[in-house]
């Protein structure tokens, strides 16, 4: 008497299952951080009584929201939330190219800081119970 024994592994179907709850968990909390950044560069913040050039356009707060964006690979989901706009980096880090004119004012860094438990919770709430989470905020990588 012969037995047949089939055995089928589901692991890609569960892998791209598990993937796909952290790609919408991820753009959670890409909306999460991109809304804190943009409140935190909102008027009254900073305010002109602490640079007085400064001058409230709204052009970083919408760049932030047009430069945000996901990126992702095999193995990697990252939301990436920043600016084009040059001054975003220099209040961020409080640098200027001539001088020191500028306040150091970050607003990404304490954005990601302030949502950094909401963001755990998120993405562990989409599968991720036993993965490796690292949140990093304000990370500046200078482009060409």
């Amino acid at each position: 008497m012969g037995a047949n024994v089939t055995v089928k592994s589901y692991r890609k179907e569960r892998e791209a299952e598990i993937m796909g709850g952290l790609e919408k968990a991820m753009v959670k909390v890409k909306a999460l951080v991109q809304r804190q950044a943009i409140a935190n560069v909102m008027p009254p913040k900073p305010s002109g009584k602490l640079h007085p050039n400064y001058k409230d356009t709204s052009r970083l707060a919408s760049s932030i929201a047009e430069f945000s964006h996901m990126e992702k690979d095999a193995n990697t989901i990252t939301a990436v939330i920043g600016t084009n706009v040059n001054y975003g980096l220099f209040l961020e880090l409080g640098i200027t190219r001539k001088d020191n004119s500028v306040v150091h004012y970050p607003w990404l860094f304490p954005a990601v800081e302030l949502k950094r438990k909401e963001i755990i919770e998120t993405i562990k709430a989409a599968g991720g119970k036993n993965i490796d989470i690292e949140v990093v905020g304000g990370v500046y990588e200078k482009g060409d």
